[in-house]
Formats: structure tokens, C-alpha cells, sequence
């Protein structure tokens, strides 16, 4: 008698994971990691640990597992479902800067548990920052103040009478870049204040260096846009935040300020915000070997941002390049083109937004009106309303109301110094809607600032009334609706620059008269 031995047909092929590696530093598109580390300052951004995932079956699990120095789970990132695949790249973050693991010193471990099994283990430590004295931060806050300029508080111990402090930026390609010193004019040993010119939106580091030659932690100050950004879904609809800011599947570098948001119901993605819509319907799929957003939209606002909705289902955009939109109305389906290895890997929308065109360019930190909080991840359900707000009609059936913004009616040129002025008047005629005046300019560490002043003397601006007024890297913008008629002022002023005269150009599609009234 023949005895057969039959073993599980899996087991030959069971998914095994290698090449798990710690870094500093990451890219995202290419799923690749920097030097290897083992030892991370607390003041490090974060740590970034990449692996490979061979024979990948549909419906393997995958989570990765951060354990602290006291073995419990401080971050939890769990896949879910996978794609059947010969091999997977996985790239994710432990966030440390501003967060809490970077007061948990000590030897840590990260662990790749798959299909319920530990498939790999890594040690490593977060330890005190080498640089950090005597001197503590525990929080920034800034508040804008006259002038185009902003005031920090800061909280903390150890400051004396010499306290700096110092405001960096971060570059994933050259680390931290400095940008300020500034002199604190009203300094405690637990909080001191400090001036200086206004940021654009972005996350920022902020030092303190005090007298007895101590330099503090690293502190996080994050400042957001605040442009009236809503939900991407209907009015009423309940959906999941699966994933934020600084989420550890894939937000971190250019995605840092990224929100994914999945269905419950429906799957209609409607506009954040109002503005001119820019359509890639690039026939997709799910690509899980490609780091990619799929099918997407980008929607040009009036203010010079851009808002991005990736991920979606090809075939279901309700909306055409060219075609302006209102806020809550119907772009597209989400989907699960491009890369999409989430929690769950199903249908949802990533969305951020960037001051330039490119949906991978670096996104800078906003918040939704009708989101509870910056942090917030669960059921949500969106104010979002429009009387368009169903993708059912396709793109066709809709018409295109305008074909982007249009040329400006008139333009104005000119060129300032630091402290110097630049004035002329722009006639408004009765029955004008909208007042909208653009100011642009070039160049790295120059800033002009822009003011409106009415025909009854209200003055618009940094100095006054700054409602209708949204600024970029280098450019200012104003939209006033229905405008007092008469005649109003533009003034520009070099507020930063290296001595050089710093051109510049002002344009208005209000048109005006042949001749300038200007003195």
C-alpha cells in the first residue's frame, strides 16, 4: 500500500516579509529608504521603516506595530486586506517631533506581524536630544499682529533675558533650514513673545537659545490656510476618516497634511471649495506597485491654492477641465485607482492641497469648517451643501460655465524697495460684483504687501481689514464682493529684500479707463 503525503498548497507559498531597514529620511514615490539608523533623536521628525512583502496573497493581513520602551503598542498601522501580489513595498512612520513618542526615551521595537504572526522585528532607541539643555519648549502659538508681521508665544522653562528664538523649516531634500532669529520683547522664565514677519502655511520648527549657551528641543508649529475648505462629500452623508495628517500608511514628506476618507453609502466627491477645475481621468485601476494617485482632479482656487482629490473611479467624473465649480458640487466617484494599500485597501478619496499646481508638489496644512478637529479620525458627516452635489450626470450633461479664469482687464507695473511705496487708483463702477486685485513677484526672501483703500477711506490689508485678502509665496490677493463704486487706491509696499528695487505686477479684470488716473 502507497502511502501520499499531501502537504497545504500554501505553504510553499506563504508571504514572508524582508529587507525591513530603519531611516531618517524616506521618499515616498519610490518606496525608498535613507542611511540605516538605529538611534533617533528626539528632535528627529520621525522614523521611517521600510520593508518588502514576497508572495502576497489576496487577502493577506499586514499591521506594524510600534512598541515603546515599556512594551506597549504606542502606533498600530493596520493594512488590512492585501492585493495578491509577487511582491509588495511597504514604507511607514513613527512621528516624533511634537509628539509623544518623543518623550518616551529608550530602547523601542517595531514589529511586522503578518496574517496574525510576528514576520519580523526591529530594535532601535529614541533618546534626548543631543543639543537640548536646560531649556524646554512645550508649546508655540502664533496670532497675526499689524504690519504683515505674526507674534509667537511661547511656553516652556529656563528662558532668561539673551533667549533667542529660532524658526526652522524642513526640506526632505537638505533636512531643517533656518529662517529667523528673533528677539523675544517680553520674556518670563516660562513664556516669553516674540515678532516677526508673517509665515505662509506650512509646518515649522521653533528653537529656543538661551543665555547660559543651552539650545531646547524642537518644538512643532503648524500654521494652516484659512480659506473655507468643507468635507468632500454631501451635506448628511456619513463617511470615515481613516487617515490624517501625519498618518502612518503614507502621509508623511509631500502627503504630510493629506486627509483619506471613505464611503459608507454613497461615493459622490464633491468640491472643498469653489474654483476652476482641472480633470486627469487617466483610466486606472488599482496600481499597488506604483505610488501613484490614480485618476484625480485639481481644483484651482481664486485665492492661488490648489486642491487635489485622488483615488478616483475612471468613467465617473461629472466635470470637465476648464468648467468652474461652487463648493459641494459634484466632481467624481472615489475609487481605489493608483495606490491605495490602506486600511482596507477599498474606495476612498485622498485630499489635500498645495499652493502650486502639481498634485505632488508639497502640501501645506488646512482644515476643514466641518471637521471637529485637526486630529480627528472615525464617522464624520459634511455641511457640504449644493443643489449639484450627485455624480449620477456625466461630465456632458452639465454645462461648462466658464472656461478658467479669465485675462486680467487691466495690469499694472511697477517696482519697490524695503520701505519704499507704490500707488495708483482703480475705478469701480456701480453695479460691480466683485473687486478682485492680484499682486505677484519673484524671488527667494522678498515680500511686498498689498493694501486697498475705498473711496470712504476703509483700508484693506495686513495694517486693517484683512477679510478679503489671501496670500501666497510671493503673491497677494484680494476678493471684495460688491464694492463701494468710486474710486479706489492701491498701494505697495517692500516690506522684505536685499536692497534691490523688486519688480512686481498688479492685475484686476474690472476693466478701467485708457487713461490711468494714477499720480
Amino acid at each position: 500500500m502507497r502511502w501520499l503525503l499531501v502537504l497545504p498548497l500554501f505553504s510553499a507559498h506563504a508571504a514572508t516579509v524582508s529587507q525591513a531597514t530603519l531611516s531618517k529620511t524616506a521618499r515616498e514615490d519610490a518606496c525608498a529608504a535613507g542611511p540605516v539608523a538605529i538611534v533617533f533623536p528626539a528632535g528627529e521628525r520621525q522614523v521611517f521603516l521600510r520593508f518588502l512583502a514576497a508572495n502576497v496573497r489576496a487577502g493577506d493581513k499586514l499591521s506594524v506595530r510600534w512598541l515603546d520602551p515599556s512594551g506597549a503598542t504606542a502606533l498600530d498601522t493596520q493594512w488590512g486586506a492585501l492585493p495578491s501580489a509577487p511582491s509588495l513595498c511597504f514604507l511607514t512612520q513613527l512621528p516624533l517631533l511634537g509628539f509623544d513618542a518623543a518623550s518616551k526615551h529608550g530602547g523601542w521595537s517595531v514589529r511586522v506581524v503578518l496574517n496574525g504572526k510576528t514576520a519580523i522585528e526591529r530594535p532601535f532607541r529614541v533618546e534626548p536630544d543631543p543639543d537640548a539643555g536646560k531649556v524646554r519648549v512645550t508649546s508655540v502659538t502664533r496670532q497675526p499682529v499689524d504690519g504683515g508681521q505674526m507674534e509667537l508665544s511661547v511656553d516652556g522653562s529656563g528662558f532668561d533675558a539673551n533667549s533667542v528664538v529660532h524658526i526652522a523649516t524642513y526640506r526632505p531634500a537638505g533636512g531643517w533650514k533656518y529662517l529667523a532669529a528673533l528677539t523675544p520683547h517680553r520674556v518670563e522664565p516660562r513664556r516669553m513673545a516674540a515678532r516677526g514677519a508673517a509665515l505662509p502655511p506650512g509646518e515649522y520648527m521653533v528653537l529656543v537659545f538661551s543665555g547660559t549657551a543651552k539650545l531646547s528641543s524642537p518644538a512643532r508649529l503648524l500654521i494652516e490656510t484659512d480659506s473655507g475648505y468643507r468635507l468632500p462629500f454631501a451635506a448628511g452623508e456619513p463617511w470615515i476618516v481613516t487617515q490624517g495628517p501625519y498618518g502612518s500608511f503614507s502621509h508623511f514628506n509631500r502627503s504630510l497634511h493629506a486627509y483619506d476618507i471613505a464611503p459608507v453609502r454613497g461615493r459622490c466627491i464633491v468640491a472643498m471649495r469653489g474654483g476652476v477645475v482641472h480633470a486627469f481621468d487617466l483610466g486606472l485601476g488599482q496600481t499597488p506597485h506604483l505610488r501613484i494617485f490614480g485618476n484625480y482632479i485639481t481644483v484651482a482656487h481664486d485665492n492661488g491654492e490648489f486642491s487635489h482629490y485622488g483615488h478616483l473611479k475612471k468613467g465617473s467624473f461629472a466635470v470637465k477641465t476648464g468648467q468652474r465649480v461652487e463648493r459641494g458640487q459634484a466632481l467624481a466617484e472615489a475609487g481605489n485607482s493608483g495606490y491605495t494599500l490602506g486600511p482596507g485597501g477599498g474606495h476612498h478619496v485622498h485630499v489635500h492641497v498645495t499652493n502650486n499646481f502639481s498634485i505632488s508638489d508639497q502640501s501645506i496644512p488646512f482644515r476643514f469648517e466641518d471637521l471637529p478637529n485637526r486630529g480627528f479620525r472615525g464617522w464624520v458627516v459634511s455641511k457640504n451643501t449644493h443643489p449639484d452635489c450627485d455624480c449620477s450626470r456625466p461630465a456632458g450633461a452639465r454645462p461648462v460655465s466658464k472656461t478658467g479664469p479669465p485675462p486680467p482687464a487691466h495690469r499694472w507695473e511697477g517696482a519697490v524697495a524695503v520701505a519704499e511705496y507704490w500707488t495708483d487708483l482703480i475705478s469701480v463702477p456701480r453695479g460691480t460684483g466683485q473687486l478682485d486685485l492680484k499682486l505677484a513677484w519673484t524671488g527667494d526672501g522678498r515680500d511686498l504687501d498689498l493694501e486697498l483703500i475705498s473711496p470712504k477711506g476703509r483700508r484693506y490689508g495686513w495694517y486693517e481689514d484683512t477679510r478679503p485678502l489671501a496670500a501666497a509665496p510671493s503673491a497677494e490677493k484680494f476678493l471684495l464682493s460688491s464694492p463701494e463704486p468710486g474710486t479706489w487706491r492701491i498701494v505697495v509696499r517692500g516690506m522684505k529684500g536685499g536692497g534691490e528695487r523688486i519688480p512686481f505686477a498688479v492685475e484686476t479684470s474690472v476693466p478701467q479707463p485708457k487713461v490711468s488716473a494714477r499720480k
